[in-house]
Formats: structure tokens, C-alpha cells, sequence
């Protein structure tokens, strides 16, 4: 297998370029230690077939929890002739002079679905006005975040040489099934493993949210920028630069993506704007941001038709401000590197977990989670429960936040406990489910050992931990049995209490 290394730079000493060992030609689909850098000897993976660079930090603990959530969801690669019906379904409907019509007549229901008009239709228009008049053949495209690549399909279509980048290892490969015209890569937005001024164009749609750092990653996606080349990001939302997590705890606290373990996030206008406006005249910066009738923003042009808010905003002192302190339905920035910058490439600490055993765990997704649980900071075990406060580690296990007078917690469908208690034998709660009645069943370490029928009454639940009472931390999983997608959130939903090992 011909593995185009030539614009690759290692992440660990970030001096010597990747190699091979195997000969062009022989089919490599996953291998350990497949490659190496010239320089300082650092190996990295194979991956069905996607070559994979740098491993996980602790840092990325948290986003690794998506990732496993991913894995078990039993997606599939994209279909490439469904993507290009849709992208040509969202450019008629742009361009129709009535759009509530176009909705209404148009045979294909796909575009009466919610989801149409609103979330992709709002994507695509971001996208399509940052690329307007912009010539992408043969142009050196670099996709960060690109998810399965979906959006990587109008790219590749209009003849540009696309690059996508992902962290997950299974989202990378199935990238590479459902659009392998693309060249795919495994690796981390906050040490990209390129060499610096290597693609004409860098972009990431609704991805940048879901990344470690923003600021990183942006300069980051600038130091790889060529000279004279576009960036540009769409799709993130923001929030005041004022505001903490408490505020995307509030967000989220009834998500049941979030809450099933996809980790979003709402980042801090002042991310996006502060990292680039430090480049100064070495850059040109354009925003795109929702603006209301009486924000007080000035000078703003509207783009689309109108229905989100979605303006070009010049970057005046006053404007800024106002941003600051709003919250936003999708940022977008645009920029133009108008000459080369100076800017050190990141390079990854001694990381802990490879790659390839992360997708090697991921290979039995019901043992992903307890095998992932395992290599979790101490900080994240033995966490009070029911507590009074929110964290990242306990929304994206199911547990919503906790509230006066803290004696109960509520979970969504299924949530997760990490604990560590020497010569433990049992686990005690009680339980009740918060409409409707069904069974809860109880798993340590991935198997079941407890199950219980709840109700809207309080019952007492009695789980045996004895092959669990050593020092190791092990993973008590809360999972509602039996239960139908299409219920309501509330009915997915049960609480607990008076949490005892003894």
C-alpha cells in the first residue's frame, strides 16, 4: 500500500519526517510500528489501512469518551451518491425565490425532515458563502476534524486534493470506505502532524467545538497554511467570554447526545478572535456571526436569506465587544495568510495510550468502556455522588446536574459510576424511574450482576461486587432495560439515592 508521507512532520520531535518500512506496494491494512520518524526513531500505526500519528494524553481523556460512544453506535461510511443528492437538494433550496414552497411541493421528503432546513441547510450556507468564487481544483486541501466526510464530498467533487483528519481511529477508517478519493490521516488538531506551509486551504466545519484546545488548533491550522492561502471554520457555537462551564452545563444538562457521551462544547468568542487577531497584518480576518435586530452591531451584512441571523461582521473595537459578551448560533471565521509566519509547530508530551489499542479495544464495544475506564485519572474516581456540582466526566456518563437539596441525581437511560474501594462485596442504592415503569439493570465491569424492576416509587437495588473488592478502579454501569428510541426524554430518565459500598 503507497502511503503519501512527503508533507508529513514528526509530532514528537517535530524535526524528522515518517517512513515506511514496508515497501510501496505491499497491502498494509493495520500494523504496529509501521512507521517511523527520520529523525528521532517515534513509530506510529496503521489503522485499516489509515496511517495513525501520535497516541493519547490524559488531556484527551475526557474526548475519548465520544469516541467510544461513537464506536458503539453502529454507524457506516457515508453513502457519496446520497451526500451529493442532499448538497444539490440544499443548493436548490437556497436558490429557490420561495423557500416555504420549495419545502412544501418538492417530492423528495427529505426536506420536510427538521433537520433539513435547519441544521444542514444552515452548514451548507455557511460553507457555501466562505467559498464563494474560490476556484478548488487541484488546490491542496486540508479537512481538520472531518468526521466521517461528509463535507469533505463537495471538496473532492470540485477537484480540490483533500487531506481529512480525525482522532478517532473507527471514524477515520470508515472515512476512508465511504470516500476514499480523499487521503485520510489519524492524528490531533492540537499537533498536526504536517510540515508547516503545506495546503492551500484549511478548513473545519462544526468540529472545532469538539476539539482540546481552539486556540491551538487554530494556530495550528495557520502554521500549516500556505502563504496567500484560507482558513476558515464554520458551524461552532459560542458563548460569553465571561462565562464558564457552568454555562454549557446548563446547555447540555438535557442533551441526549451529550448525555450518551458525545462531547460538544460552546467555546468562548474570545477563542476564536484573540488567537488570530495576535497574527495582526500578517493575516486578513473575516467574521461571520449571528447578530439580532437590536444587538447594536454596525455595519453588518446579511448572508443567506436571513432566517438565522447569519451577517458578515466587521471587526470594529465596538463590535467586538458586543461578541464578547453574546452567545452564538455558529462563528465563522475566514482568514487569508497574506504572507509567511513564524509560528512553532506543537509537539505531543510522551503520550500513554497508542492508537492502535485504543482501536483494538474498540473492536469489542462492550468491553471498550470498562477497558478505557481503566487507564482514567485518579482525580475522576471515587466522585461524590450525588454531589453538588457538574463536571464533563459525569454528563457525558449520563448523569445529569445535581440539585438543592443534593440528595438525589437524576440519569438518562443509562449512566456510569468509577469507584475504587478495597474489600467491597456490595453495591446499595435506591431507585425510581421518573415516568413510567421498567427494569434497571446494573453491569460492573461490563457484565450484568443485578437487575431491578422501578417504578415511580422508590426500591432499593442490591448489586454483588465480590470479584471487584481489590484496589483497582472498576466501572458500575446504570442501564435502563427494554426501553423504546422513540419514548420521551422523561421516560428515559431515572434517579437515585443513598449510594453505599459495603
Amino acid at each position: 500500500m503507497s502511503i503519501d508521507l512527503s508533507d508529513t512532520r514528526c509530532v514528537s520531535c517535530g524535526r524528522g519526517e515518517y517512513s515506511c518500512r514496508f515497501t510501496d506496494g505491499v497491502n498494509v491494512s493495520s500494523a504496529y510500528d509501521a512507521l517511523s520518524c527520520t529523525a528521532c526513531g517515534q513509530t506510529a500505526d496503521i489503522i485499516d489501512g489509515v496511517p495513525f500519528f501520535g497516541g493519547y494524553e490524559p488531556e484527551d481523556f475526557i474526548g475519548l469518551i465520544e469516541v467510544v460512544a461513537t464506536g458503539m453506535m453502529n454507524q457506516s461510511p457515508i453513502d457519496i451518491g446520497f451526500a451529493r443528492h442532499l448538497y444539490t437538494l440544499l443548493g436548490n433550496y437556497h436558490h429557490a425565490e420561495d423557500k416555504a414552497e420549495f419545502i412544501r411541493s418538492h417530492p423528495d421528503d427529505m426536506v420536510r425532515a427538521p433537520w433539513f432546513s435547519d441544521h444542514r441547510y444552515h452548514e451548507w450556507m455557511q460553507a457555501d458563502t466562505l467559498l464563494a468564487g474560490k476556484d478548488l481544483a487541484g488546490k491542496k486541501i486540508l479537512n481538520v476534524g472531518a468526521g466521517f466526510g461528509f463535507d469533505s464530498v463537495p471538496l473532492v467533487d470540485a477537484g480540490a486534493e483533500v487531506t481529512c483528519i480525525d482522532y478517532a481511529p473507527t471514524i477515520v477508517a470508515m472515512g476512508k470506505q465511504g470516500l476514499p478519493a480523499a487521503r485520510w490521516i489519524g492524528g490531533f488538531s492540537h499537533a498536526l502532524p504536517f510540515k508547516d506551509e503545506s495546503f492551500d486551504i484549511v478548513c473545519s466545519n462544526a468540529a472545532m467545538h469538539h476539539m482540546r484546545s481552539t486556540p491551538v488548533a487554530l494556530r495550528e491550522m495557520l502554521r500549516v497554511l500556505k502563504p496567500g492561502g484560507f482558513l476558515y471554520t464554520c458551524g461552532d457555537p459560542t458563548r460569553p467570554d465571561s462565562s464558564g462551564e457552568e454555562l454549557e452545563f446548563e446547555v447540555f444538562n438535557r442533551h441526549e447526545g451529550v448525555l450518551s457521551g458525545v462531547n460538544e462544547g460552546i467555546i468562548r468568542f474570545g477563542d476564536f478572535y484573540d488567537t488570530l487577531h495576535a497574527f495582526g497584518d500578517a493575516i486578513d480576518l473575516g467574521l461571520i456571526a449571528t447578530v439580532s435586530e437590536n444587538s447594536g452591531i454596525a455595519g453588518a451584512a446579511p448572508i443567506g436569506n436571513g432566517a438565522f441571523g447569519d451577517c458578515w461582521v466587521p471587526c470594529w473595537p465596538q463590535n467586538i465587544d458586543i461578541l464578547r459578551e453574546q452567545s452564538g448560533g455558529g462563528i465563522c471565521v475566514a482568514v487569508t495568510k497574506r504572507a509567511s509566519i513564524p509560528i512553532r509547530a506543537e509537539c505531543q508530551s510522551p503520550y500513554t495510550l497508542p492508537a492502535g489499542v485504543l482501536a483494538a479495544w474498540l473492536a469489542d464495544p462492550e468491553t471498550a468502556f470498562t477497558r478505557l475506564m481503566a487507564w482514567a485519572p485518579d482525580r475522576l474516581v471515587n466522585l461524590p455522588f450525588p454531589g453538588d456540582r457538574q463536571n464533563w466526566f459525569n454528563l457525558l456518563n449520563g448523569w445529569m446536574t445535581p440539585e438543592a437539596p443534593f440528595e438525589i441525581r437524576r440519569g438518562f437511560n443509562r449512566a456510569r459510576w468509577l469507584l475504587r474501594q478495597p474489600a467491597t462485596h456490595e453495591l446499595k442504592f435506591a431507585a425510581r424511574k421518573v415516568a413510567g415503569s421498567g427494569h434497571l439493570n446494573v453491569l460492573v465491569n461490563g457484565k450484568q450482576v443485578a437487575t431491578s424492576a422501578i417504578s415511580n416509587e422508590w426500591v432499593q437495588v442490591q448489586a454483588p461486587l465480590t470479584s471487584h473488592a481489590g484496589d483497582a478502579p472498576f466501572l458500575v454501569e446504570l442501564r435502563l432495560a427494554n426501553e423504546s428510541d422513540d419514548m420521551g426524554f422523561d421516560a428515559r430518565c431515572f434517579e437515585v439515592r443513598d449510594r453505599i459500598l459495603t
